[in-house]
């Protein structure tokens, strides 16, 4: 007997107290598994911006690790102009962006990933081929492929003018894979990330540069509950591999 009719209002029983207080429990987790459910019917989705210019190897490396252990979350990526990443973040059309940490960056939560050095990128036939580090003052009247748009090719270009060196300018692009290209036919030498370099040319060090750009995380306050399985794994990545 789960209630007790012989007053007004009926009121339960012991066992209907009992019974009562299970059923809340069974609900309870009842609601619970189905949320679990949805979450893997509809996974989370996570707009993620990367540069252009990074290393296809570094980013198919990352997104992969990241899918075998988090497949209950979505990931919609885009690829954009580094000049673009944190106006689009900053418009809401990205969630985060993984990019160069400047001064444009400081209006959003980050974490840094990694830094990325400097060298030079020479033709396979090049005398500098042969060495495993040239000084700035090698490069005296080299022709060079210049690197345009958000990169430390100006700051070398300082250095380079700072000590009377010269040198001509054959080539100019903000896209790495025609900078490589053209390294590779012998137009030019260029200064480029030291994980950007391919078989067909060599890196060679610059022994007294020690220019670097660092790599790191940007993502919209509003989001950071969403993001953080993301954000904890891009930190403990490694990104040497």
């Amino acid at each position: 007997q789960l209630l007790d009719r012989r007053r007004s209002p009926v009121f339960p029983t012991d066992a209907g107290e009992r019974l009562f207080e299970a059923g809340k429990a069974i609900l309870q987790i009842c609601n619970k598994v189905k949320g679990e459910l949805e979450t893997f019917a509809r996974p989370k989705l996570l707009r993620i911006g990367v540069p252009q210019s990074f290393s296809n190897r570094h980013l198919s490396n990352m997104l992969g690790s990241f899918r075998r252990v988090t497949s209950h979350v979505a990931i919609e990526v885009s690829d954009v102009s580094s000049e673009l990443l944190i106006e689009l973040l900053a418009e809401r059309q990205h969630d985060a962006v993984l990019t160069i940490l400047d001064d444009g960056a400081a209006k959003f939560p980050s974490r840094v990933l990694f830094k990325e050095p400097y060298v030079l990128a020479v033709p396979l036939d090049h005398p500098f081929a042969q060495r495993e580090s040239v000084t700035l003052a090698d490069l005296h009247d080299e022709p060079f492929i210049v690197r345009t748009g958000r990169d430390r090719f100006q700051d070398a270009s300082n250095a380079l003018i700072s000590r009377g060196i010269k040198i001509r300018v054959v080539y100019r692009t903000a896209q790495i894979d025609r900078t490589l290209a053209l390294v590779a036919a012998g137009v030019g030498l260029s200064f480029i990330p030291a994980r950007l370099g391919t078989p067909a040319v060599k890196l060679v060090q610059v022994a007294d540069m020690d220019f670097s750009r660092t790599y790191g995380l940007l993502w919209l306050r509003e989001r950071e509950d969403d993001l953080k399985e993301f954000i904890t794994f891009a930190e403990s990545h490694s990104w040497t591999v």
